[in-house]
């Protein structure tokens, strides 16, 4: 939709009234603002998709993370049992079997160690 804004002011100055040169226009550019209404909010929704499977991805991550860790503590303390070893000791100078080096890294990995 064009106006020729010079010939309408022209003609709105020489009146005392209210100018109608763009009376009419409000109704020629509500089908061109629905569509533009349209293409806006259809981006705001493929932009809220991305930012929504972005954050459920990283909050899905997160949970995977701690279940994990969870896990690798519940596996190191079914394999490490404590037994009552009073009466077995038979010096002062004992001390307990060293542990592999596969599980001192994973107890470092956990910080437990």
């Amino acid at each position: 939709m064009w106006t020729d804004c010079t010939t309408c002011f022209e003609s709105c100055a020489s009146t005392a009234g209210e100018c109608g040169c763009l009376g009419g226009a409000g109704e020629a550019g509500l089908p061109l603002m629905f569509i533009m209404a349209l293409v806006v909010l259809g981006l705001f929704t493929v932009i809220g998709l991305f930012y929504s499977v972005l954050v459920a991805t990283m909050v899905g991550q997160r949970i995977w993370q701690r279940h994990y860790h969870i896990l690798a503590k519940r596996l190191l303390t079914k394999e490490y049992v404590v037994e009552d070893v009073d009466g077995e000791v038979t010096g002062s100078d004992w001390s307990p079997p060293p542990l592999p080096t596969e599980h001192v890294q994973q107890l470092k990995n956990l910080g437990l160690l």
